[in-house]
């Protein structure tokens, strides 16, 4: 019969009181850690001091009774703790892995907390790296991508959905979106995109909805500036054109002892004009022009500058030369259907008189129906004026003369008489001339009256005939026909018949003023 070896055993809860230099103790039961059942289902030894330790028992065994390598599932009914030892299978792994409120599950790691975060902190200096050429994606479907690109662009590159930002996005160097470049406080397109470049504040309606708003000064440098708009409404009263100062922006940075500015336009500048606007400018910060280039948009300034000039600076442009140029309002127009039709006009200052198809003076106003513009010099016939009085300056008057046209067709106006008189040497009358194409000769003196039968026109013999076939009348009254005869009634009172019809009746002009000694227009 077989040797049955026992050890002490009890079915309590307390560990063994005491127990010899290695005599081992059991006590059974369902153990758990702590509590009144923290010394059950536990073997014990005792050392050589007669002190109890716990070396082994199922409470501990328990924890282990499961396949290597899983973790996830896995429950402990022989401790009422429900505690297992992790045991790694052969390629040294577990299916899962909790620390704390963090669980690594396959490729996820993941927080067990109720919406608990997940923290990377690393010590000191160190850093969260991700290595080259490696995606952080976002969203289940890897909506949106991360990547520094190391093997192709050698930059960070984003791809996927688009990215916004919930908060203002502070770029302390240059950014670039699309083929836009923000560069300091500088907007422009990047190199090889053109030159246009768009605002669009309304994308999802029509090419010409939205508003953009400007707040501040507006200034515009260029050649060409075009409004595309069907109204065009300016606040300011008074509209100014041609400024004798303009603002011109510096393109490159400008060294301390320099002479020359590379500008964004130097269209407009002459030599002799004044820059001003910064203090490192010659002369405190006042200075003339000796040269300028427009292809390479620079300018020669008198003396050097005393301090550096940063890109984009803004100099100030102080016009001192007469461009000999006109100035005004341009407008186009057409009277028809087709290009062939289309007409420019003109209204307003005229600079020089050689180029004004006029006999004019320079410096005056003038309008234009059908212009041309070259150079900002106006051509072409003046158009008239629809008014319904003008009014002369006090100094240009005199006051109850007579307002005519001289020979040059200048407004102007006689001397005031200094008290009435009787008669006049002239008087302004407004004089029709006919010339009659005769059938027979007939002779009729200067000052003859020439009246018709039935008609009852009448005129003045402006050049004596003698056995002539024509006559030319002024101060014609009445309409003369080709129908009936006419009469001669001469100085003397006396009445001719000179039984002759017009031929065909020529109308020279109507009522054109005239200067006269006589009402009628003729000469006694």
């Amino acid at each position: 019969m077989a040797s049955i070896i026992r050890i002490k055993r009890s079915s309590g809860t307390n560990k063994p009181a005491s127990l010899n230099w290695g005599e081992m103790g059991y006590v059974t039961g369902i153990g758990s850690y702590g509590g009144t059942n923290q010394y059950k289902d536990r073997i014990f030894v005792g050392d050589d001091g007669s002190n109890v330790f716990p070396v082994g028992g199922h409470y501990y065994t328990s924890m282990m009774e499961h396949t290597p390598g899983t973790v996830a599932g896995v429950s402990n009914t022989r401790n009422s703790d429900g505690g297992i030892v992790a045991v790694l299978d052969d390629n040294r792994k577990v299916d899962q892995w909790n620390v704390d409120n963090l669980r690594m599950d396959g490729n996820v790691i993941s927080s067990t907390d109720t919406d608990g975060n997940v923290i990377f902190d690393p010590n000191g200096t160190g850093e969260v790296n991700i290595v080259d050429d490696t995606f952080l994606s976002f969203g289940t479907d890897k909506d949106v991508k991360f990547e520094y690109d190391e093997d192709g662009t050698d930059r960070l590159l984003v791809s996927g959905k688009e990215v916004m930002f919930n908060t203002p996005l502070n770029v302390s160097t240059h950014s670039q979106f699309g083929k836009i470049k923000i560069d300091s406080n500088i907007i422009s397109t990047v190199s090889g995109a053109g030159d246009k470049l768009f605002i669009d504040p309304f994308p999802d309606g029509l090419s010409n909805q939205g508003d953009v708003i400007i707040k501040g000064n507006l200034q515009v440098d260029g050649t060409t500036t075009s409004v595309n708009s069907t109204n065009v409404t300016v606040n300011d009263p008074i509209f100014t054109i041609g400024d004798v100062t303009s603002e011109r922006t510096v393109m490159q940075s400008v060294a301390t002892g320099i002479s020359t500015i590379i500008l964004d336009s130097v269209v407009g500048i002459n030599t002799g004009d004044i820059i001003s606007g910064n203090a490192a400018l010659p002369n405190s910060g006042l200075t003339t022009v000796t040269t300028y280039d427009v292809g390479a948009k620079m300018i020669t300034v008198e003396g050097s500058t005393t301090a550096g000039i940063t890109t984009t600076s803004q100099l100030t442009v102080t016009h001192a030369f007469d461009t000999n140029t006109d100035r005004g309002i341009a407008f186009n127009y057409n009277t028809g259907i087709g290009t062939a039709n289309s007409k420019t006009g003109f209204f307003g200052y005229v600079d020089q008189d050689t180029n004004t198809a006029s006999s004019a003076p320079a410096n005056s106003w003038t309008y234009v129906p059908d212009a041309t513009v070259t150079g900002s010099l106006v051509n072409g016939t003046r158009g008239f004026l629809d008014i319904k009085g003008i009014y002369y300056q006090t100094a240009d008057y005199n006051t109850h003369g007579a307002v005519y046209f001289d020979e040059n067709g200048l407004q102007t106006s006689t001397n005031n008489p200094a008290s009435p008189i009787i008669t006049s040497k002239q008087i302004l009358t407004a004089v029709t001339k006919n010339t009659l194409a005769l059938a027979s000769n007939v002779t009729v003196a200067v000052g003859d009256i020439v009246r018709q039968d039935t008609s009852g026109a009448y005129g003045v013999v402006e050049t004596a005939v003698t056995n002539g076939a024509s006559i030319d009348l002024v101060g014609v009254e009445g309409t003369f026909t080709n129908t009936y005869n006419i009469r001669k009634e001469g100085e003397n009172g006396s009445i001719q018949n000179l039984a002759v019809i017009p031929a065909t009746v020529s109308v020279i002009y109507t009522n054109k003023p005239h200067w006269s000694s006589t009402l009628d227009g003729g000469t006694f």
